[in-house]
């Protein structure tokens, strides 16, 4: 092994021997070139593989950034679509409230210069021949007619309805999506104008069939330039009917004083009887103590036999009051009867005291008779009448109410303008005034 490393050596000695030194030179600076070459081959290649690495990056940061965009875009397309079905929605209903309300107003504008119009034009002179079609005319103009809404009150919902018409008009093309109050708002404009619509059509219609009724009856009043107005007609129905009234007030307070004149006189002749029998007493007394004694003894049996009549009169009259009693105990317990005063006998928390404010009662009871008596509903005239009316249809009374008397939403005085729904309320006040005595006793009215 050593001899192999000595050959080696010798081997080496002697290429160096023979190898000149601008060989050497020249080997290493190949070697030096060579060197540099790889070196600057590894730094290019090291370059260009970060400029590679750099290039993905950038492509997948720029790939990153157009899928953000598109899923904001994505999202915002979505937002739009939302937004312009929620407004599509809302739109519509708003288009058809607004169809409904302008129709109604039509209508209400038509009802008003139609209503107007009859009761001054020829149309309306002929209806003012028919006295039947005058009281209808009367009814439409004062119950029909005021529970339209007017011509303001529709323009009013119109203009509320337009307004979220405009809004959304507006935001068109934006996400905006339009609440729930704007949506109500359409709704309702629609369901509050359908009803309208159809009471106004209906005094449209009625009005119409006025006309029409006038021209298919016949009367022997020929249409004049003289003949009156509708609206006079009225006025003169309400005169009449007022007038009648009167004349029944002073015709009951005429017989109640000739009533009362006759009970005067007969209390003055029996009183003047009474005086006479005393002085006649008297001479008779004076004339002879015996004669006294008799005529005494025969007033002592006299006085005996009108004692025995007078109680056989008050038993009599007893029976008499129980069976009245009885008989109206009787009447307070048909259910007719109770029906017709159920706005009275019903348990509840109002009283006329209370008038538009609280309830005075804590526990429900039925309305007080004295309570009633000190409000005057009891008194037969019509001031009594409407004070009755008023107890049985006041809003706050929470009780049953005489619909068919006073309407809904209409002043309670307005009854009196209608000679059915007068006649119907004295007729339950007459009635009222008949079992009142034995309503408390029954416990069906407080005292």
């Amino acid at each position: 092994m050593a001899d192999k490393r000595k050959e080696t050596v010798i081997e080496v000695r002697e290429i160096r021997k023979g190898i000149s030194l601008g060989t050497v030179l020249a080997a290493l600076l190949v070697l030096a070139l060579i060197g540099v070459g790889s070196l600057v081959g590894v730094i290019y290649y090291l370059r260009s593989d970060k400029a590679k690495v750099e290039r993905q990056v950038a492509e997948l940061a720029a790939q990153q950034a157009q899928a953000e965009l598109d899923r904001k875009k994505a999202a915002e397309n979505e937002k739009l679509a939302l937004a312009r079905n929620r407004q599509d929605e809302v739109l519509a209903q708003v288009r058809s409230a607004t169809n409904v309300l302008f129709q109604l107003l039509a209508e209400t504008k038509a009802l008003a210069t139609e209503a107007a119009d009859l009761k001054s034009n020829e149309a309306g002179r002929k209806v003012a021949l028919h006295p039947d079609l005058v009281a209808q005319a009367r009814r439409l103009y004062e119950s029909e007619i005021p529970g339209v809404v007017t011509v303001n009150e529709v323009v009013t919902r119109l203009e509320g309805v337009r307004r979220v018409e405009q809004q959304i008009i507006g935001a068109a093309g934006t996400t905006f999506e339009p609440g729930a109050d704007l949506l109500v708002t359409a709704q309702n404009g629609a369901l509050w104008a359908d009803p309208e619509k159809r009471k106004a059509t209906q005094a449209r219609t009625l009005l119409a069939g006025l006309v029409t009724e006038s021209k298919v009856k016949v009367t022997g009043e020929a249409l004049t330039a003289n003949s009156p107005t509708l609206d006079e007609a009225i006025r003169r129905l309400n005169q009449s009917e007022i007038a009648a009234r009167q004349e029944a007030i002073v015709k009951k307070t005429t017989e109640a004083k000739i009533e009362g004149t006759a009970a005067l006189a007969q209390a003055e002749a029996q009183r003047l009887i009474d005086q006479a029998k005393a002085e006649a007493q008297r001479v008779i007394d004076e004339a002879a103590e015996i004669k006294a004694q008799a005529e005494r003894e025969s007033l002592q049996r006299k006085a005996q036999t009108k004692l025995e009549d007078a109680k056989a009169d008050v038993a009599a009259k007893d029976t008499l009051d129980e069976a009245t009693r009885t008989r109206l105990r009787q009447r307070a317990s048909d259910p007719a009867v109770q029906a017709a005063l159920a706005p009275l006998l019903t348990p509840g928390l109002w009283t006329p005291a209370a008038g538009s404010g609280a309830f005075k009662e804590i526990q429900k009871k039925p309305l007080s008779l004295s309570a009633l008596k000190a409000s005057g509903a009891l008194n037969e005239t019509a001031a009594g009448l409407k004070a009755l009316v008023y107890i049985a249809c006041n809003y706050y009374n929470d009780r049953p109410k005489w619909s068919d008397i006073a309407y809904k939403n209409q002043n309670l005085s307005a009854f009196l303008k209608d000679p059915a729904r007068v006649a119907l309320a004295a007729e339950r006040q007459k009635l009222l005034i008949e079992v009142a005595p034995v309503l408390v006793e029954m416990k069906l009215m407080e005292p």
